[in-house]
């Protein structure tokens, strides 16, 4: 089960940054993620990092070390999303054994994609369908979107979208959040799950009829992958149902 976790940055032994592999550090709530070196995916003033993250409930501490980042973030909070263990914590004999297993687990994490799959029409794009793939995209490292055909969108909406599935296509691609933008299958739009066997599904918090396929789907072919209900981002203004209302007055 993927767990989220914030905090403020605070200071530590300054051990990783002398070793060449700086962290950040988080006071952990004790027993609320069992000890381990995990693949995370940190969250700071609103971007994705990657990075490895190891967390002591003896020490009550959480450390992050960050991918591809060498600022410091002291007193900021920031947001750590736990993807997956790789191993359990181990005690050093020296700094350079430190060292090599740090490498270690950098290649591990690295080789290794989790895939977030999202699945939607994404008519008339809009501020919440964006919020909606940023936040899927905290629980992997490679989001895959897949759009509903035009034939299907009429099919089971009963109407046409808007838009064609190409400009759709081009429409999500130009937000840049998504790694892989492809189209639906008409006859099988499940398949995609064989396809990329995703860590994560995130749906929308409107997308129920769905999600009763898609749970269905899952434990009838015995896959452990988890579904994550995004929160909607200002529903009141960024619904597309409200907008094509607009659109068409």
């Amino acid at each position: 089960m993927i767990q989220k976790i914030r905090g403020v940055v605070i200071k530590g032994n300054q051990i990783g940054r002398t070793i060449g592999f700086p962290t950040a550090n988080i006071n952990l709530e004790k027993d609320l993620i069992s000890d381990g070196t995990y693949k995370i995916n940190i969250i700071i003033e609103g971007k994705i990092y990657a990075g490895a993250g190891s967390a002591n409930n003896t020490k009550a501490l959480f450390e992050s070390f960050i991918f591809d980042f060498n600022e410091s973030i002291y007193d900021k909070e920031i947001e750590v999303i736990i993807l997956e263990k790789i191993r359990e914590n181990r005690t050093f004999t020296n700094f350079e054994e430190l060292k090599n297993q740090i490498k270690s687990d950098i290649k591990e994490i690295k080789e290794k994609n989790n895939y977030v799959l999202t699945f939607g029409t994404f008519d008339l794009v809009h501020e919440g369908h964006k919020y909606f793939l940023n936040e899927a995209k905290k629980y992997g490292n490679i989001l895959v979107t897949i759009l509903a055909t035009d034939k299907n969108i009429e099919k089971f909406k009963g109407k046409k979208p808007l838009y064609t599935i190409e400009e759709r296509i081009s429409h999500i691609k130009e937000l840049r959040i998504s790694d892989i933008v492809s189209t639906g299958d008409e006859e099988d739009p499940l398949k995609w799950i064989d396809m990329y066997m995703p860590s994560v599904i995130c749906l929308g918090y409107d997308q129920k009829g769905f999600s009763n396929d898609l749970e269905n789907y899952l434990k009838e072919n015995n896959l452990d992958i988890e579904i994550i209900r995004i929160e909607p981002y200002k529903e009141d203004i960024y619904k597309s149902s409200l907008l094509k209302e607009k659109i068409i007055k």
